[in-house]
């Protein structure tokens, strides 16, 4: 089997990492996502996302978020920074998520 293409996208990297971290292949998430539809359909959609072909609408990343455990914002975040605060946020409870963005606003006041 040749060598996977590395993604083209910061959504596409993004993806393919969740992906990999949930050790699913691209036809498990494929029939994850679109049911029994065609994995011959499914899995090359799921490529052609993480390669950059092809961006999935806002519905899909949804989808794409709830079934990966990542908020739906990580996967379009404009930097790296911003999708890693994302993430940390995420995992953090609402009180400490309270406690982060009042510390990221007396940064912000700060600058």
């Amino acid at each position: 089997m040749p060598a996977a293409l590395p993604p083209a996208t910061a959504l596409g990297r993004r993806l393919r990492a969740a992906r990999l971290a949930k050790e699913l292949t691209q036809a498990q998430l494929g029939e994850l996502l679109f049911g029994e539809e065609d994995p011959n359909v499914a899995a090359p959609r799921v490529s052609r996302w993480e390669r950059g072909l092809h961006k999935p609408d806002l519905n899909t990343i949804e989808r794409l978020a709830k079934l990966l455990d990542l908020p739906a914002a990580y996967f379009v975040a404009s930097s790296e920074v911003l999708a890693e605060a994302i993430l940390l946020i995420s995992q953090l409870n609402p009180r400490q998520q309270k406690q982060a963005l009042a510390l990221l606003r007396r940064l912000a006041d700060d600058a």
